[in-house]
């Protein structure tokens, strides 16, 4: 190998070397940038876990909060329903203790003109 041969074998070593290390450094960087990247992923997923239990509990709260307040509706209802029946029984009695004074009165009235017709 002549000193020629030797210098062109040298360039390519040292060539080759330079690109070696170019590429180690950004297979270097290219990993440290995934390192990242699945990092902020795995913070991501966790934020997205304390989501979904936040989530969970609100929902939780919400069911908890429409079964209390079906119950009070429930009990609303039979209460309205208790006051509408004892107004229906109050109209009930009014109507016919208003038709016993008018039969009352008709029945004044038809004494009142026999006693006064009988009146000389």
């Amino acid at each position: 190998m002549t000193s020629e041969e030797m210098e062109r074998a040298i360039e390519f070593l040292l060539n080759s070397q330079g690109q070696l290390t170019a590429d180690v450094q950004g297979l270097k960087d290219a990993q440290a940038e995934t390192a990242r990247q699945i990092a902020a992923m795995v913070e991501a997923q966790k934020q997205t876990s304390r989501d979904v239990m936040t989530l969970a509990g609100v929902v939780s709260d919400l069911s908890d909060t429409v079964a209390r307040i079906e119950s009070e509706a429930e009990t609303n209802r039979q209460e309205m329903r208790y006051a509408i029946d004892n107004l229906i029984a109050a109209n009930e009695g009014t109507r016919k203790l208003a038709e016993d004074v008018a039969q009352f009165a008709i029945q004044s009235a038809r004494r009142i003109t026999d006693l006064e017709s009988k009146l000389p």
